[in-house]
Parts: structure tokens; sequence; C-alpha cells
């Protein structure tokens, strides 16, 4: 399940924020990135939530600053990944 669910997240990633896959890695970065902004990171929790079906507290929200922290953060709700 880990590979599929890291080529969803990937996908996922790729979509919202407009980058193409080869460019994400965990250490990819919000303020990095121009289309992470703070309206494309509420638009990347929800498609990740709706992807996932999880449920993120806004705490795990404000907190997930890299790809990396998002990892951690869905492994933590369950999400092998």
């Amino acid at each position: 399940m880990t590979r599929l669910a890291d080529s969803k997240l990937r996908n996922t990633l790729a979509k919202v924020l407009l980058l193409d896959e080869a460019e994400i890695t965990d250490e990819l970065a919000r303020n990095g990135t121009e289309a992470w902004d703070s309206l494309g990171h509420l638009m990347l929790i929800s498609e990740v939530e709706s992807t996932f079906q999880v449920t993120l507290s806004d705490d795990d929200i404000l907190a997930i600053k890299t790809v990396g922290d998002l990892k951690k953060t869905l492994r933590k709700y369950g999400v092998d990944i």
C-alpha cells in the first residue's frame, strides 16, 4: 500500500500545487513553493483529506510546512505512507 499511497499523495500535490511529480520531495516546503500559499494549503489539505479519507486537526494542518511533515501527519492518522 505504501507505494500506492505515495503515488496518490504525489499526484495530489502535483495537481494542487501545479508541479511536476518529479519536483516533489519530502523537503519541498511551503515557503519555497509559489503555489503553496495559504489558499493553496487549504486546497491541498482538502484534497488530501478527501483522497485518504481522513480529517486532520487544526493543529496538524498548521504544523505542516513540508511534504515530509504531511507524510508524518498522514501516518499519525493511520495512512501507510
